[in-house]
């Protein structure tokens, strides 16, 4: 059965695809309201204060190691609010990227193993790619995101 996605551009040939029922919202940012926090990793943006509760804030750029242009960065990052409900407590970390693609139907069908040379980080937080018009999407898992996010977060301070 067809399942439904949102899906990111990371670069003009690699795409992320965020299950639907993953999604809190969808949340435009100005730079300026981002708190950069000392001594965290650099993929990290920093945090917002996010419906009276702190939000951390992902550089998709620096997290997946991707070379895009820092040159033209607007001062709005288009953010998609990603959840994932773990026993009592409800993990959510705001993805920001450049470009919002839209709603993505992919038939389980198109899905692909990950190739080997795919970048680490995607790796670990993904669980299919597809193609499709010359772009590679990848299908990612909320829950390895957010458990990659804690885990890489958590050496830093160890």
């Amino acid at each position: 059965m067809a399942q439904e996605y949102f899906s990111i551009a990371l670069t003009p040939q690699l795409s992320l695809a965020i299950p639907l029922d993953s999604i809190s919202k969808i949340i435009q940012l100005d730079t300026k309201s981002i708190c950069t926090v000392p001594g965290v990793s650099t993929f990290w943006y920093g945090i917002i204060n996010f419906k009276g509760s702190l939000l951390w804030v992902l550089d998709c750029d620096l997290y997946f190691n991707l070379e895009n242009n820092r040159e033209n960065q607007s001062k709005t990052l288009a953010s998609v609010v990603i959840k994932h409900q773990q026993q009592d407590s409800l993990r959510q970390v705001a993805v920001a990227s450049h470009k919002l693609e839209g709603i993505i139907t992919i038939e389980p069908q198109q899905l692909e193993s990950l190739p080997q040379d795919t970048f680490t980080n995607l790796k670990d937080c993904c669980s299919n790619v597809i193609a499709r018009q010359n772009k590679h999407i990848f299908i990612l898992n909320s829950a390895n995101l957010l458990e990659q996010l804690h885990h890489k977060s958590s050496l830093l301070s160890a």
